[in-house]
């Protein structure tokens, strides 16, 4: 085996420990930071961000290397670093940018920054994700101002999507709590959010910390900037460039902080550096009220989309194979890319709209009873309809005849796919939604295929189709243009005399074309090969004929006089045909790019049709089929109502070996619009009322639901307190958490809103969390009105439908087995079956202990947490035990008999107050007459007169 030559061996280790040497020099970076070396074929990372690659890729530290060669001391700690394939290290990037929000620096071999990028800003390595992402990439920035006075803030936000060149402005009135950010940034699927570095200013501090600790609920990356780029000064001038039209700038509807926040937007994406974003964007508007609003508690809660790792990337139809935890999952049978990313946003904006929700309903109603036309557009069309976004990014990058191609495949079917939806419009049944199809789908196609007419013309007449079919490369056609043609007719002439110059040689050296190989050499052009063998028929000619290029051990390279001519004059004809066929290309993309705002209007219209495909498909092959919800509109509040008979939840029915139980819900405004659920634990509390949640959102994005019927009133937002959660790095406490959560909800919640709370006050003392529990619950019941779904285990706050009349209770039923012996439904050693059934009733029971011995705690610690529950109960009666009164009264006697005593003695403290010559003891007689007088018919003030005596 041959050595490594000592001087090319320390050569290497020299480079290697230069390369770590300059890694040593970088300044400090964030936490948030990865650092990637670009080596070429490979990619390193060293140090922290190398352990954690380690972990995340190869769930191994054994894969971690050590570099040795930083200096001769043996005893210095040498980096540890990991290698990367390029595949790998893309995978890598994309769970550091969409799962951990991570920002990406890529440096090269002397580590210097080639490439940056962030979850809003993917624009530099864009080319290297290679893949469709499931949502959009918007950016949004933000700049805030406090007005004291009025105890609330000003907020002007900018948000961009540049993959779609969309750049819009809204100015916010936000409370203390900032719930109306809260559900912007959700409603925009901002990934990444730039405020001003104000941490350092001591008044506005507070307040930063609490708009940075809103958008790190939300999902969201905060990037702080200079104050400084937060200006209004020429950003009118900048918008109009971008935008290519002046008159889009009537701009005293935007505020000045708003455009002091686009300020920054553009100085952060450099925009306004690139020319070919000059009249590429649209200025877009979005009403904070026009969609439903959503916490970050509620997409949670409601496991809306996939959370952990591993999760944020999708693709069509790719939930197919994976197991379903989320509604995104589950109604995401989306055969196209921008299918999918509808479906994101549409899951993030639900209608408020009846019309256009019944207009939704409507289409996903057809597609169900059309499985033909859907069987046909989710085989036959819709799998074959490319990422136009993703094609015209590229095109953007770099001219390519290979994506021109897949974009005239698309436009080629789409009259196909016109005729079809119109073919199946006369079977729909109804002239109504015969007129939605062709207002919503036909229609608009029609329209928008006519001009495209020219574009499938422009690439049948410029690119060479029947080439590309029998040689899968796309080339300009050499006769669009007289030049390329001319050059391509003396490429054929020459390359025809070469043929003629092998077939002579060939019987000049008398040997056959098989044997005498023609070959295109990468050093020596067009030239001649014989075997090592054969090459022996060269011997004795004459030198001037033929000339040996070289022998290796394939033969011996030769050429004569007249090929190695006629090989560099092909090799000039083919450098000119080359730049001929750049150059057109070049025209031809151009061209094509001109059409990209027609196919993102028609991509954006069969991604409609392929989400309506999708929620028809899902409704249609559920375990049971979902029906058509019936929505009421918001603006009938007399008769609001939430009904559903035989709910499921949706997720939790399609698991494997799960057979769910079904459950009626009834929510009416005035008399059941606030409902207490109590019930054991693992009874199903918590589903019941998340299920709800679910089943609503549904609804109003226009999918069937999972009941046999529903009737649905509009929700303007939900919103949610469950689980629980903190937050130790940013100082967060659990019960922080779950105050912030329910301040929220207090305060953006209207008698339109859905509110889901599931164990309030658990985060503290018993006394101070019912405390909460009971002033929240009936702050909500009288002040705001709007159904709410409670659940808990304060048993006692069910007294609360005593008192108010729109509150009822709801149980979770569970059967109980008397332990032998037993006569209490009570004692601790009773079993529990849970029947997952919830009807009108209270539970006084939780069964903790029960679910502690079904997890198999130590018998041991059963054991005393019974005898301690025994105690405390019996403690519990002793001291009830002198309370005789309430112990022989119902609650109805109790309540009566305190109402009558309260009567007594305001009307005697009132003829006390007006009596001039008071006597103390007659005064105390009359009172007592009084009260034996009212109990003759009184049970409970009997009671108390009988335990006094």
């Amino acid at each position: 085996m041959t050595s490594i030559r000592p001087e090319l061996r320390f050569t290497d280790i020299a480079e290697e420990r230069g390369f770590y040497k300059r890694f040593l020099t970088l300044p400090e970076k964030p936490e948030n930071i990865i650092r990637i070396a670009d080596r070429g074929e490979y990619y390193t990372i060293v140090g922290e961000d190398a352990q954690f690659a380690a972990q995340q890729v190869y769930h191994t530290s054994s894969v971690l290397k050590k570099a040795n060669c930083l200096s001769g001391n043996e005893n210095s700690e040498p980096l540890t670093y990991v290698t990367m394939s390029q595949q790998v290290c893309l995978q890598f990037l994309k769970m550091c940018l969409f799962e951990y929000g991570y920002k990406i620096e890529i440096y090269d071999k002397s580590w210097k920054i080639i490439k940056r990028a962030s979850p809003g800003n993917i624009e530099q390595i864009d080319d290297l994700l290679s893949v469709s992402i499931d949502s959009s990439i918007v950016l949004c920035s933000l700049k805030f101002q406090n007005n004291l006075n009025e105890g609330n803030s000003t907020i002007g936000c900018s948000f961009v999507d540049s993959s779609i060149y969309k750049l819009g402005m809204i100015e916010l009135l936000d409370n203390e709590v900032y719930s109306n950010l809260e559900s912007l940034i959700i409603q925009l699927g901002a990934k990444e959010c730039l405020v001003p570095d104000l941490r350092e200013n001591i008044s506005q501090k507070k307040e930063l910390e609490k708009i940075t600790r809103v958008i790190d609920r939300c999902g969201c990356v905060v990037t702080f900037v200079k104050p400084s780029d937060f200006t209004d000064k020429d950003v009118d001038q900048d918008i109009v460039r971008l935008v290519g039209d002046e008159l889009t700038l009537a701009l005293p509807k935007y505020s000045k902080l708003c455009l002091s926040a686009c300020n920054a937007l553009l100085i952060y994406l450099n925009l306004m550096g690139e020319t070919k974003n000059y009249g590429k964007y649209e200025l877009i508007e979005h009403s904070l009220n026009q969609y439903m609003k959503l916490d970050a508690s509620s997409l949670r809660a409601l496991n809306i989309f996939p959370q952990g790792p591993s999760q944020s990337i999708a693709t069509a139809g790719s939930s197919n194979h994976t197991k379903i935890n989320s509604v995104f999952q589950l109604l995401n049978k989306c055969k196209t890319h921008s299918g999918v990313r509808l479906l994101h946003e549409w899951l993030k904006q639900p209608l408020l709209d009846l019309d256009e929700l019944n207009k939704r309903h409507d289409l996903v109603e057809f597609l169900i009873d059309q499985l033909e036309l859907r069987q046909i557009l989710r085989d036959n069309y819709l799998p074959h309809v490319p990422d136009v976004r993703r094609i015209t990014k590229k095109l953007n990058m770099k001219a390519n005849l290979d994506e021109v191609l897949k974009l005239y495949t698309f436009v080629d079917k789409l009259p196909m796919i016109a005729s079809t939806i119109k073919e199946y419009v006369a079977d729909c049944g109804t002239n109504h939604t015969a007129n939605i199809i062709l207002e919503e789908w036909y229609g608009p196609l029609e329209k928008e295929i006519e001009p495209l007419s020219n574009f499938k013309k422009m690439v049948e007449d410029t690119i060479d189709l029947d080439h590309y079919e029998k040689y899968n490369e796309a080339i300009i056609n050499c006769e669009a243009e007289e030049q390329l043609s001319l050059c391509k007719g003396k490429l054929d002439q020459h390359l025809a005399e070469v043929e003629d110059l092998h077939s002579s040689v060939a019987e000049d050296l008398g040997t056959d074309d098989k044997r005498l190989k023609l070959e295109k050499h990468h050093l020596y052009g067009w030239c001649f090969r014989l075997t090592r063998n054969d090459a022996k028929v060269l011997r004795g000619k004459t030198e001037h004929r033929y000339y040996e290029l070289s022998t290796v051990k394939a033969g011996v390279y030769f050429t004569t006089k007249d090929l190695e001519r006629i090989s560099k004059e092909i090799e000039q004809l083919e450098q000119q045909y080359d730049a001929l066929q750049k150059e057109l290309v070049a025209e031809v993309v151009a061209v094509a790019l001109t059409y990209t705002p027609v196919l993102e209007r028609i991509s954006m219209i069969l991604a409609n049709v392929d989400v309506l495909c999708s929620f028809a498909h899902v409704s249609s092959y559920a375990p049971i089929p979902y029906v058509r919800p019936t929505m009421l509109s918001m603006t009938e509040q007399d008769t609001r109502k939430l009904i559903l008979q035989n709910s499921r939840h949706p997720v939790l029915e399609v698991q494997d070996d799960v057979s769910f139980i079904s459950n009626d819900v009834k929510m009416e405004r005035g008399t059941r619009d606030f409902l207490i659920i109590t019930g054991p634990n693992m009874g199903g509390k918590s589903t019941y009322i998340r299920q709800i949640g679910v089943i609503v959102l549904m609804a109003q994005v226009g999918c069937f639901v999972p009941c046999d019927d529903a009737q649905i009133s509009i929700m303007d937002s939900i919103l949610c307190r469950v689980g629980a959660g903190d937050s130790q790095f940013k100082g967060v406490s659990t019960f922080m958490v779950e105050m912030l959560e329910t301040s929220s909800i207090l305060k953006n919640s209207t008698s339109n809103s859905l509110v889901i709370i599931d164990e309030l006050g658990r985060g503290t003392s018993t006394y101070d969390g019912f405390g909460l529990a009971w002033s929240i619950s009936e702050f909500i019941a009288t002040k705001i009105k709007c159904f709410t779904l409670f659940a808990t285990h304060f048993h006692e706050l069910t007294a609360l439908a005593e008192r108010l009349p729109n509150i009822k209770n709801m149980q979770v039923l569970a059967h109980i087995d008397t332990a032998v012996g037993g006569e209490s439904a009570k004692n601790k050693d009773d079993e529990i079956t849970l029947l997952y059934k919830v009807e009108d009733g209270i539970s006084d029971q939780s069964f903790g202990i029960n679910v502690a011995e079904v997890v198999n705690f130590p018998t041991k610690i059963i054991q005393m947490a019974k005898r301690k529950a025994s105690e405390l109960e019996e403690l519990k009666e002793a001291t009830n035990e002198d309370d005789v009164s309430k112990k022989h009264c119902t609650k109805h006697e109790i309540a009566h008999g305190t109402a009558s005593l309260k009567n007594i003695l305001r009307e005697w403290k009132k003829k006390v107050e007006q009596t001039e010559n008071l006597d103390n003891m007659k005064a105390i007689e009359n009172l007592l007459r009084d009260v034996y007088k009212v109990a003759e018919d009184d049970k409970y003030i009997r009671e108390l007169i009988r335990e006094l005596e």
